[in-house]
């Protein structure tokens, strides 16, 4: 008997979750990556210099590093991308731009490299209550700080089943075109991406009207619970690490 072959695990982006497993970066206070990490992304938009990428991709490393990310919840770019960006290497190096074009795409793959950190190390709940704490000084001008973070986080939950719903639509368009996407021109591709972008949204707006007429027959929403703000350790390192980014960042900006 021939043995099995292992199902390959096609190209494309899958939108993060928090990883099943405790990390370090898991045990600190949400409030601190989101702070840590919003900082260093403001100095990697502002000042986007090699030596700024670098010690941001330093930190990157050492987070990947310590939250254990699996080969599998990594995402496979698909050929489109790697095209796209080939093209545009060749078209920068034509108008003498390399530089800058490889730039722009390290800034762009950083943001989204840390953005994908912070979701599997943060689940959405955590995460909406840590934003409730920050929002909090709003209260003062009567601003529904709670709604906001209880949308906030029903919102994050859904971002999951969104994504599973094109990935349904995706693969019955896929059944149903076979052979004839391949032959298709930009505008047929453009027509399609719109009809799966309507159809992704409609499924997802209907299963989140049934998920609103659930929780109504259960009573609603949960009251939010106060969080109670813990910081320890682990929260000095990360606001350390981050303070030692941003440290040699403004001192490669001066002395360079």
């Amino acid at each position: 008997m021939s043995e099995r072959r292992k199902p390959r695990r096609s190209a494309g982006f899958t939108l993060p979750r928090a990883l099943p497993w405790p990390s370090f970066l898991s045990r600190v206070w949400p409030g601190t990556l989101i702070v840590c990490w919003t900082a260093l992304t403001t100095f990697v938009i502002t000042i986007p210099t090699w030596a700024t990428l670098g010690a941001v991709a330093a930190v990157l490393v050492a987070a990947t590093a310590l939250l254990r990310v699996p080969a599998g919840a990594l995402p496979r770019p698909p050929v489109w991308l790697w095209s796209g960006f080939i093209g545009g290497c060749a078209g920068a190096w034509l108008g003498e731009g390399v530089e800058v074009f490889l730039r722009a795409s390290s800034v762009a793959l950083i943001v989204v490299w840390g953005s994908s950190l912070l979701l599997w190390a943060v689940p959405t709940a955590a995460m909406a209550g840590a934003l409730r704490v920050f929002l909090a000084p709003l209260r003062l001008v009567g601003a529904p700080v709670d709604e906001w973070a209880l949308i906030m986080g029903e919102a994050l939950r859904g971002m999951p089943m969104l994504r599973d719903q094109a990935g349904a639509v995706m693969d019955t368009v896929r059944l149903r075109l076979g052979d004839e996407m391949a032959s298709m021109s930009m505008r047929g591709y453009a027509r399609l991406a719109i009809d799966v972008v309507t159809a992704s949204l409609s499924a997802a707006s209907r299963g989140a009207a049934e998920t609103g007429r659930a929780m109504s027959m259960r009573g609603g929403l949960r009251p939010p619970v106060g969080e109670r703000v813990s910081l320890g350790w682990r929260d000095l390192v990360a606001a350390l690490v981050c303070a030692a980014a941003v440290s040699a960042i403004v001192a490669a900006k001066i002395l360079l």
